[in-house]
């Protein structure tokens, strides 16, 4: 059994599910930027996350667009509930961990975990052929994953694995992969075919219900 662990956004419910006999933990990213936890205990869930994550290889996490703002070399990224007042701060510890960080994970059964989705033209854009190359362009260029198109809410094709929206990863998800994904609000954990109907997607930022996703 395998847990993936939906937008965190500063709260510490990820505790409540570590004592389950869980192969891998994959946190989907998102760990800063809300609207009711005190940046002090954001920032103080988040060092946990890390600080148990160097302690226990189970735990895989992946980078959210509310952190990749964050980042050294991206400051024209700016997205809302963005924490002005305590930038230096998320941005150290950020970069004190973002080895720990992938863009986008694979895992058994086929399944591709990552903060948004990927889809056939972000991966063609970039000249890839594997997800997973992904996190290496990333590290030589991280202005990859900027917010681009046409679409205000980020529902474009063209988006990268921390922006593109459901409808958008539907139409045009990389072919041969269950993805796992958050990013977008759920009221609970759905699940809907890709259009060609060859694959799954599964979101799962149950931000009220705070579920976790067995697979």
């Amino acid at each position: 059994m395998r847990l993936a662990i939906g937008d965190i956004h500063g709260r510490a419910f990820w505790k409540h599910y570590l004592d389950r006999e869980a192969g891998e933990y994959y946190f989907l990213g998102d760990y800063f930027d809300s609207f009711d936890v005190p940046f002090e205990k954001q920032y103080g869930n988040f060092i946990d996350i890390c600080k148990t994550a160097r302690k226990d290889p189970r735990i895989k996490l992946c980078l959210g667009n509310h952190d990749y703002h964050y980042l050294s070399g991206v400051t024209s990224q700016r997205y809302s509930g963005f924490q002005d007042r305590y930038f230096l701060r998320i941005n150290e510890a950020l970069e004190e961990n973002i080895d720990l960080m992938a863009i986008v994970r694979k895992t058994g059964g086929d399944f591709l975990i990552s903060h948004a989705g990927v889809t056939n033209y972000f991966l063609k854009a970039l000249e890839l052929d594997d997800p997973e190359e992904i996190n290496l362009a990333f590290k030589k260029n991280r202005d990859i994953l900027n917010f681009n198109g046409d679409n205000i809410f980020g529902d474009d094709v063209t988006q990268s694995p921390i922006w593109i929206r459901p409808r958008s990863l539907r139409k045009d998800a990389v072919l041969g992969y269950n993805q796992i994904v958050g990013h977008t609000p759920v009221r609970e954990i759905d699940e809907i075919a890709t259009l060609d109907g060859r694959n799954r997607l599964i979101f799962i930022d149950t931000h009220d219900s705070e579920s976790v996703l067995e697979f």
